[in-house]
């Protein structure tokens, strides 16, 4: 941080947090207030010397304090804002009673943020559509829990209209590279429109619980319907199912994107029953990704290379995918059932073992799931965009 620091003193007779809000009251209704958004998701919104926003940042756990982010000499600089006992705010020497004022004051006179610096404040900027406000946002109902906290529908007010939404929630507690993760996420789901992927509205990060809001999808993960309607669903809805998945999937390769989490449970599916591939808390946007955390994931949708070396790729991607569609001709069965985690990792590294297609499953969609997608060497692995060709090709 450039500029003077002082720790945030409360005001006499007030908690901690009625100071918070206080402080943020006064800026909240402000366009270049962004709330508690990551120095990643600022730089690209300052693009000229001068350009400014305000907001929230976590300095050590637990303390947040508000920053001015400005562009300058092709970097950005962030300047804490700091209060006086007196309970007035200043980031140097100059003193205002409330943090609008101080942000008018330096953006008037030109006066620089720091006479070290020499930073000045020219061109506020408006939060972008992303960053949604609380206030538009109504939770209506709990859907289930998520990585970081909860998962609602809920009813959003836009531009006159309301819609259902899904809301993902963080728990305040979280810590903060939990808070990234969970902007990092947002952050990929912005780059993507696809209809067989999960649309985001935007995030609400101006209070707790920061928000992620998305497309609402009626018919819940695909997982609990191939379960609910077993015996039911005709070879050609599965057939489709597998096809949508793929299509999606290979919309996101093409993005750059490595989902690492494909199964059953992380697609979802909406009114009309179409797939919607969703849940991208484990994405990202490398061509090859290495983890060395797999403590808590899915052991059985796993590659060999990922078991063995903890490597993601698209070819992970596509060996994931093959599980996947035998769920969907399994009808939501366990895949490798009766194994353990550490059998199914054995038998599949060392002993090459391939679980056999479901007995319903078309010959051709059997061979580029077993002989494609579970190819040892990934390079053997079908690309999506040959795997929707194939599909299609026998619907």
């Amino acid at each position: 941080f450039g500029g003077a620091r002082s720790t945030e003193m409360p005001k006499k007779g007030e908690s901690e947090d009625d100071d918070d809000v206080s402080i943020t009251d006064d800026v909240r209704g402000a366009d270049y207030y962004h709330g508690l958004i990551p120095k990643t998701d600022v730089e690209p919104l300052l693009k000229k010397e001068g350009d400014f926003l305000l907001r929230k940042t976590e300095l050590k756990p637990g303390e947040i304090v508000l920053a001015i982010s400005v562009r300058h000499d092709n970097g950005v600089r962030h300047f804490m804002v700091n209060q006086d006992n007196d309970g007035s705010f200043y980031c140097e020497h100059h003193h205002e009673k409330s943090v609008s004022d101080l942000v008018s004051y330096y953006t008037t006179t030109k006066t620089p943020l720091s006479s070290s610096s020499g930073v000045r404040l020219r061109r506020p900027i408006a939060r972008p559509q992303w960053l949604l406000n609380h206030d538009a946002i109504r939770l209506v109902k709990k859907l289930g829990e998520g990585a970081f906290g909860e998962v609602f529908l809920a009813e959003y007010s836009s531009g006159g209209q309301v819609m259902q939404v899904a809301v993902k929630t963080m728990r305040e507690e979280a810590t903060r590279e939990a808070r990234l993760k969970f902007m990092k996420e947002a952050r990929l789901m912005r780059r993507y429109e696809h209809k067989h992927v999960v649309r985001i509205n935007g995030v609400a990060v101006h209070e707790h619980p920061l928000m992620i809001v998305m497309e609402y999808c009626p018919g819940g993960s695909l997982l609990s319907h191939l379960r609910k309607e077993k015996g039911k669903l005709s070879l050609a809805t599965k057939l489709r199912f597998a096809t949508e998945a793929a299509e999606g999937m290979a919309y996101l390769h093409k993005q750059k994107c490595i989902h690492r989490d494909i199964a059953a449970r992380n697609v979802l599916l909406s009114s009309k029953q179409e797939v919607k591939i969703s849940d991208f808390g484990m994405s990202d946007d490398k061509l090859i990704v290495k983890d060395d955390k797999l403590d808590k994931v899915p052991v059985k949708w796993l590659a060999p290379e990922t078991m063995q070396e903890k490597v993601y790729s698209n070819k992970t991607d596509i060996w994931s995918y093959g599980v996947l569609v035998w769920e969907i001709y399994a009808e939501g069965a366990e895949p490798y059932a009766g194994f353990t985690n550490l059998q199914t990792r054995a038998k599949i590294v060392a002993q090459d073992y391939r679980m056999d297609m479901p007995k319903e499953t078309p010959s051709s969609v059997s061979k580029i799931i077993v002989h494609g997608c579970w190819a040892k060497n990934p390079n053997d692995r079908p690309e999506f965009t040959k795997i929707v060709k194939t599909l299609k090709g026998k619907a």
